[in-house]
C-alpha cells in the first residue's frame, strides 16, 4: 500500500505539471512498469463484483484506472485488447450488483475510458466487443421476457457472455488482470453474470444499452455495417419490461439508430404508439415513464 500511495502521489503531480512542462518520456516508462505491477493485484485483491465488495475501494481503484487510461495509456501498452478486455470483463458485472447501483456512473466512465483506448489500439478487437454487447441486450430481453411471464418466484438465472471477445485472447497473454473466479464460465469461454430478479436485470440492461450507444457515438466508424435487425428489435422491445432508466436508455439507442440506419430497420409506427403510451401515463398531474410498459412490437 506505501508504494501505492508513493505510485498516485507521483500520478497526481505528473497530471498537474504535463499542462505547463514537457513530458518526461523516461519517467513516463517508468511509471508505467510500476503501474502494471500494482494494478493486477489492486483488481485481484478489491475489485470483485460481489455484493460484499467495499464500494469505497472499488470506487477508489476505478477512479485510478480510469486517470491512468486517460493521462498514461502505455501503462495498458496502448490499447492491446490483452491489456483492456480482462479489466473491461472485471468491471461490466458490477453493472448487475444492486448494492453498487448508485456508483454506476462512475463504473460506466471507467468503462468508457478503457474502451476508448481499446478503439485506438485494436480496432479488431473494438469490433467483437460491440457484436458481443448487441449478442448481450438480445440474451437479456429473453431473460426480461421469461422473468416477466412466470408466476413462479425468482428464477435464478446468470448469463454467459463476451465469448467472442475473449476468446481471441490466450490465458499466457493477459498482462494486467483476470477474470474473477466469481465470475468464470465452467462450460465455455465467457463471464458469467449473475442476472436473477429485476434489482439486477434492469440496470444491468440500462447500462449494457448504453455500452451500445456509447460504441455507436464515439467509435461509429469502427462499428460500421455491424448493427443488425435482431439487436435493434431485441432494444425496441427492452421497452417493455424496463423501468424508468431502461427506458430511456433504450429512447436514445432508437434516436442515434434512426440517425444512422434506414428507416425500414426501426419499427417506427410501434415505437411512436409506445411513446404515446408511456407518456400517457398520469401520476399527480405530471406524464412519467410507466414501470413496466406492456406493449407489444
Amino acid at each position: 500500500m506505501a508504494n501505492l500511495s508513493s505510485l498516485v502521489h507521483e500520478l497526481r503531480e505528473r497530471i498537474a505539471a504535463s499542462s505547463s512542462t514537457p513530458p518526461n518520456k523516461s519517467d513516463d516508462s517508468s511509471l508505467e512498469l510500476r503501474f502494471r505491477t500494482v494494478i493486477p493485484n489492486l483488481l485481484h485483491a478489491y475489485v470483485v463484483p460481489s455484493s460484499s465488495a467495499n464500494e469505497r475501494e472499488v470506487i477508489a481503484i476505478l477512479k485510478l484506472l480510469t486517470h491512468t487510461v486517460k493521462n498514461f495509456p502505455g501503462v495498458f501498452f496502448h490499447g492491446k485488447a490483452s491489456a483492456i478486455l480482462p479489466i473491461i470483463c472485471r468491471i461490466i458485472p458490477f453493472f448487475a450488483e444492486p448494492s453498487f447501483c448508485a456508483r454506476h456512473g462512475i463504473i460506466f466512465e471507467t468503462l468508457g475510458s478503457l474502451l476508448s483506448l481499446l478503439r485506438t489500439g485494436d480496432r479488431d478487437a473494438y469490433r467483437q466487443f460491440f457484436e458481443d454487447v448487441m449478442a448481450v441486450v438480445e440474451d437479456v430481453l429473453t431473460i426480461a421476457s421469461v422473468s416477466n411471464n412466470t408466476s413462479e418466484p425468482e428464477l435464478e438465472v446468470s448469463l454467459r457472455c463476451f465469448s467472442g471477445s475473449l476468446s481471441g485472447i490466450s490465458p499466457d497473454s493477459i498482462v494486467l488482470g483476470d477474470i474473477p473466479v466469481c465470475n468464470n464460465s465452467v462450460d465455455g469461454i465467457g463471464i458469467m453474470i449473475n442476472l436473477t430478479g429485476h434489482t439486477r436485470w434492469q440496470p444491468f440492461a440500462t447500462w449494457i444499452i448504453r455500452v451500445s450507444c456509447k460504441c455507436l457515438t464515439e467509435g461509429a466508424l469502427n462499428v460500421e455495417g455491424l448493427v443488425n435487425v435482431p439487436f435493434v428489435l431485441a432494444a425496441c422491445k427492452l421497452l417493455c419490461y424496463g423501468d424508468a432508466a431502461l427506458q430511456m436508455a433504450c429512447f436514445d439507442l432508437v434516436r442515434i439508430l434512426g440517425a444512422i440506419l434506414s428507416n425500414d430497420i426501426i419499427p417506427s409506427e410501434n415505437m411512436i404508439m409506445l411513446i404515446s403510451t408511456v407518456l400517457s401515463e398520469v401520476e399527480d398531474g405530471l406524464p412519467v415513464f410507466r414501470y413496466p410498459c406492456h406493449f407489444r412490437l
